[in-house]
């Protein structure tokens, strides 16, 4: 059973919880923004400008780098990345949180969510940022209904969950705890 982790851009995990216990359940993934605090091993940049800075820094030596063909080619096909198909239609938020989810499903029977928050919030009154939450909040759920055999968990969610979540079989919620009591055996 391959299982893996996705970590979101607001993810926070327990200072005092060993990464080499949850990195003996399965790799992380995530953006680049969460390599830093947790050295996540499939790293998902969909920006072209900071592909370009993280790939002259050498990035790409301290995890698996991953960029969509079009940065690839528009970065002169460099040596030492990961490469995925497709680009967005819609102007939506945290891209690599979406990127990150679809190709963790791609190798895995289970995949661990920490750190999202797919609750129900006030409509933001500013309608491009309420657009872009809405698209974000329905891709997410897209990748979770394309992917009927994966199971995915959601770990330590307080609020309730989004009508989009609600009626996905393939999705449960778990604490930390209960997971780590379950998988680290």
């Amino acid at each position: 059973m391959n299982i893996s982790w996705v970590l979101a851009d607001a993810a926070t995990i327990d200072p005092t919880q060993e990464l080499e216990i949850l990195k003996h359940i399965g790799p992380f993934w995530g953006s680049w923004r969460t390599w830093r605090a947790y050295l996540t091993d499939n790293v998902i940049c969909h920006d072209l400008a900071r592909a370009d800075e993280l790939l002259r820094r050498e990035f790409q030596r301290s995890c698996n780098l991953y960029i969509p063909e079009s940065i690839y080619t528009g970065l002169a096909r460099p040596d030492g990345v990961q490469v995925y198909q497709g680009d967005f239609v819609h102007d939506v938020i945290r891209k690599e949180e979406i990127v990150a989810m679809h190709l963790s499903a791609s190798t895995s029977d289970i995949v661990l969510l920490i750190g999202f928050d797919w609750s129900t919030h006030e409509k933001n009154s500013n309608r491009l940022t309420e657009h872009q939450a809405q698209h974000y909040l329905g891709l997410t759920a897209q990748v979770i209904r394309d992917n009927p055999g994966t199971q995915w968990v959601l770990i330590d969610h307080v609020a309730e969950l989004h009508p989009n979540f609600s009626k996905l079989e393939n999705l449960t919620q778990d604490t930390m705890a209960g997971v780590l009591g379950l998988l680290a055996g």
